[in-house]
């Protein structure tokens, strides 16, 4: 299991790795070619696209891993598929009628990315989709060459668009065309199709499971549409309270640091979810694996942390351009709480092993709140974007924390006999 484990994990890394090498070495050239109100544009498209990823379908993807029968697995599949439509039809439609009061409410000259939306939501819930399903017939090659072809698509892209002076049409574009070439590679090969229709994966069967799985939807997606918006409350409110400048810095710590960190973490969390959930459903525990992941997500990145949060504003200043420091002082206030993220979020999956997705939910709430109040007093009561930053990385500190303590009580297990019942069940 050891062996298998950390296989399996340095498959994803090296996908993950390669991934990000592309962006962080194009970076430089795209910090040069669009100005910091335009990446400020792409960071409100992918902070909607984030907040509304809960809701495309209805978070029933996240059931793929449990089932026991892989029948039932391919149900919640379809049941996946058949709710990004509806969700993305009515998406579609609300953008077409409230175009100009979407534009008025972030205070925005361009508007074209709105349009924009609805393609990269559906995009958005067949990734997810398609990735819970390579997960869980551990197809970890395939989930990390996606990764590969998503990042390395993308910056090419914008950076053709960029030279062609396509402005923030083109970095959304180019966000589009790596999010395509993600699911072409995750479909390749899988004949997700004919294996519906080999088991016969009917209306009953689809209705079955969505009803056996409701509390993803009734918890999971109502939580998860929470820490997306505490998440991105960063790029809503600084662009609304000071401007898509301040936004397109703040966008680049996340582009450069956050966003590499996240993919890394995903990758461990994506291989911990698989082999964690398989040992819970048999052991009614996962201890072992959860300590052990956990003590190599706080290793891996201290050495770059510290670099960081010593010379981090020269250093963004010196590769990216010197109109560039300001996010180099943004993203030191944040490191602290990046790096509790890093080892908390792969870890999180245990609210979804153990089925405790109503604690996730309580705490969700609780920061949803802090979040949005740390923005409101940091402009009308400090008028600072800098102690903005300070409450907002508090408040994420917190509950990352939270998330360590609980997920871990969790991944001690429950007693024998409520996990026969519950494998039964499933």
């Amino acid at each position: 299991m050891k062996h298998k484990l950390r296989r399996q994990i340095l498959t994803l890394l090296q996908g993950t790795v390669v991934a990000q090498l592309l962006p962080i070495i194009i970076a430089p050239i795209l910090t040069r070619i669009y100005t910091p109100e335009q990446f400020g544009i792409l960071a409100i498209y992918m902070a909607v696209i984030s907040v509304l990823t809960p809701i495309v379908n209805a978070r029933y993807e996240l059931a793929i891993s449990l089932p026991k029968q892989e029948r039932n697995a391919l149900a919640l599949f379809a049941l996946t598929t058949k709710i990004n439509l509806v969700v993305t039809g009515i998406a579609t439609l609300i953008v077409l009628i409230f175009k100009n009061n979407i534009i008025q409410i972030f205070s925005l000259e361009d508007g074209v990315w709105i349009l924009l939306l609805p393609i990269g939501l559906f995009l958005t819930g067949l990734i997810n989709s398609f990735t819970y399903i390579n997960n869980r017939m551990e197809r970890f090659n395939y989930l990390a060459k996606s990764k590969v072809y998503q990042a390395s698509s993308m910056v090419f892209m914008q950076l053709g668009l960029g030279i062609l002076k396509f402005g923030s049409f083109g970095l959304v574009m180019g966000y589009i065309v790596g999010q395509c070439l993600s699911i072409l590679n995750l479909n390749r090969k899988l004949s997700i199709k004919q294996k519906i229709t080999e088991e016969k994966i009917d209306k009953e069967l689809i209705l079955k499971v969505s009803k056996e799985y409701n509390e993803f939807p009734k918890y999971a997606m109502i939580t998860h549409s929470m820490e997306s918006f505490s998440a991105q409350t960063p790029n809503l409110f600084l662009t609304k309270f000071f401007g898509a400048a301040t936004a397109g810095y703040y966008s680049l710590t996340n582009r450069t640091i956050s966003m590499p960190l996240s993919l890394v973490g995903k990758a461990i969390g994506d291989v911990f979810l698989s082999n964690a959930s398989k040992l819970y459903r048999e052991r009614g525990e996962c201890k072992g694996i959860y300590t052990k992941t956990l003590k190599a997500l706080a290793v891996i990145p201290i050495i770059p942390f510290t670099i960081l949060f010593i010379w981090g504003e020269e250093l963004f200043g010196l590769v990216f351009g010197q109109e560039w420091e300001v996010a180099g002082s943004y993203m030191r206030l944040l490191l602290p709480a990046i790096y509790l993220q890093f080892i908390s979020s792969p870890l999180s999956h245990m609210f979804i092993i153990a089925k405790k997705i109503k604690i996730d939910l309580v705490i969700q709430i609780v920061v949803f709140i802090l979040s949005i109040g740390a923005f409101l007093i940091g402009n009308f009561y400090f008028k600072s974007v800098e102690f903005s930053l300070v409450l907002f990385s508090i408040v994420l500190g917190i509950k990352y924390i939270s998330f360590i303590i609980i997920s871990y009580s969790l991944a001690k297990g429950v007693s024998r006999s409520r996990v026969d019942e519950e494998n039964d069940y499933n």
